[in-house]
């Protein structure tokens, strides 16, 4: 395989496993992520059609739901509040929520994979491409 071709490759496995790490809502990953990130985030579709939400605009403050917690309205979409786990620091919980942080290591595997299956030149530089182009992509709004 052509140089380029698996760069671009590397690059959007890259950009999906990050994606699947900080904003998929794939109830295995979003279990997890909810018990070590925590904080705000948007409801998905199972939990408005399965728990009867109050009416909001963006001005009200959180109110409490059974079984959700505290949900606002943040930018006309509701969100509910999770607490994470209390043994996760903080770190790790700015790691997993940030595409660039997270796609730095989702790259570092990505590589380190290509590396030891098929061999790479110059590895660290394969790894710092992938890691810009693959965060890039994922830090888009529209992706």
């Amino acid at each position: 395989m052509d140089m380029w071709l698996l760069l671009i490759v590397m690059a959007l496995a890259t950009y999906r496993l990050t994606r699947l790490v900080v904003a998929d809502t794939f109830p295995p990953v979003l279990w997890l992520r909810d018990r070590l990130v925590g904080g705000w985030r948007e409801l998905t579709l199972p939990e408005m059609e399965k728990n009867p939400l109050p009416v909001l605009d963006d001005h009200d403050p959180a109110v409490d739901v059974a079984r959700l917690g505290s949900v606002t309205m943040i930018d006309g979409r509701m969100h509910r509040y999770v607490n994470r786990q209390r043994w996760v620091p903080f770190w790790l919980a700015e790691l997993l929520s940030c595409p660039w942080c997270a796609g730095g290591w989702v790259a570092l595997a990505v590589t380190a994979g290509v590396w030891a299956v098929a061999g790479l030149a110059m590895p660290v530089l394969v790894w710092l491409a992938v890691w810009a182009v693959g965060a890039l992509i994922s830090a888009q709004e529209w992706a």
